[in-house]
């Protein structure tokens, strides 16, 4: 709770051993992709499960690496969900490819595998599954769609650290799995982000990549970025995973507390949790059911929040409807999408999808990090509670 006694929906959870751990990083002189990020990734590619782990300053970067480092590039289509942050998409504009957009399910929220194999044309070259709020994507359905058709999967695991799909943990199950540790993430490292995979020329492309395109100091061998994450992050990181564990059973347990708790209410409806997999919550999230209500999401955010309850309100909208897609404000002279490789025409003005439509906007995210107290929980039920009586 903050000091005029509003509860926020998030807080980085930090302490002295992170501290501590910066300012020796500071007292080294050395800042720079040294043995903090080398151990981070270590430690991450053993806690996900894979072989290769590479660090990069944001989860942005990490989905524009691994694009490149699996050689998507001009005229490839991919499949996206159109209900995600728009750094999903825009990864894929950085490599000059097109997003396609797939309908979720309206339960999970996350991809239906249905529906993105109906969009595979003979340019689509990846799907991006986003595991969304902590929730894995349907991944056997997308893996099986995805080796029928000669198709590379980057799993977008930015809110679901930890999450696990049938046993095996998220970020290992897809060719690529990219990561962000954004301060608002079930662990942080103020930005940052990492990729993990089991295929060693994607690993090595992406280490290259990542730095200039450098073999060595002085040779170049492809197009590269300056996407290095930082020793301080990475000194964060380190002091961080030994704690995800703990951080994200809490998490889970404020959440399920307040799905049960708020089960009854007839205008909201918790996302679906099928029961082969482990759901970390990124976000607590609910579907408002505005009709039921009485009144739209929007109105019943600002209500809670001068009720004293923040929650988050994103996805407001498909992100087919975002300006820069629907007039194809990329690259100079309409790059990607007047690309001659390409061949086609897309327009995003024209994309309905039923499912996305009836969900984007009405989701709500409700505070659920390690900091609540139990006196807090318990005012947030209170509060959803008392509108019940005046919908």
């Amino acid at each position: 709770m903050d000091k005029d006694g509003l509860i926020k929906v998030s807080i980085p959870v930090v302490g002295e051993e992170e501290i501590e751990a910066v300012a020796e990083v500071l007292r080294s002189g050395y800042y720079v992709q040294g043995r903090n990020v080398k151990k981070f990734e270590e430690g991450w590619a053993e806690y996900i499960g894979v072989e290769h782990a590479v660090a990069t300053n944001s989860g942005t970067s990490a989905l524009h690496i691994a694009l490149a480092a699996a050689d998507i590039g001009p005229g490839d289509e991919v499949i996206v969900p159109p209900l995600t942050f728009f750094a999903t998409i825009e990864a894929v504009l950085h490599q000059n490819a097109i997003p396609v957009f797939a309908d979720i399910d309206p339960e999970t929220f996350t991809l239906d595998p249905k529906d993105v194999e109906d969009k595979i044309t003979d340019k689509t070259r990846a799907i991006i599954p986003v595991h969304l709020f902590g929730l894995p994507a349907e991944m056997d359905e997308i893996m099986r769609i995805a080796r029928r058709n000669d198709l590379v999967v980057i799993e977008d695991c930015a809110q679901a650290h930890g999450a696990e799909y049938k046993g095996k943990r998220v970020g290992s199950i897809g060719d690529v799995g990219c990561w962000s540790f954004y301060a608002t993430k079930n662990i942080t490292t103020g930005e940052g982000g990492m990729i993990t995979t089991n295929n060693s020329e994607i690993a090595e492309k992406a280490r290259i990549i990542r730095s200039h395109g450098m073999t060595s100091r002085d040779d170049h061998v492809v197009l590269g970025y300056n996407y290095r994450m930082n020793e301080i992050q990475a000194a964060i990181g380190v002091v961080q995973l030994r704690k995800i564990e703990e951080l994200n059973n809490i998490r889970i347990r404020n959440s399920l507390y307040l799905i049960d708790s708020l089960r009854d209410i007839g205008w909201m409806k918790p996302q679906k949790i099928p029961d082969y997999v482990r759901h970390v919550f990124f976000w607590a999230p609910f579907l408002v059911e505005e009709e039921k209500l009485g009144m739209d999401t929007k109105e019943l955010v600002k209500q809670l929040r001068e009720k004293g309850v923040e929650v988050r309100h994103r996805y407001r909208e498909p992100l087919y409807k975002q300006t820069m897609l629907v007039h194809k404000a990329a690259y100079p002279r309409g790059c990607p999408f007047t690309c001659p490789y390409y061949g086609k025409e897309i327009e995003y003005s024209k994309v309905y999808l039923p499912n996305a439509e009836k969900v984007a906007g009405k989701l709500i995210g409700l505070p659920n990090h390690p900091k609540l107290t139990e006196a807090e929980l318990a005012k947030i039920v209170k509060v959803f509670r008392s509108l019940i009586a005046n919908p």
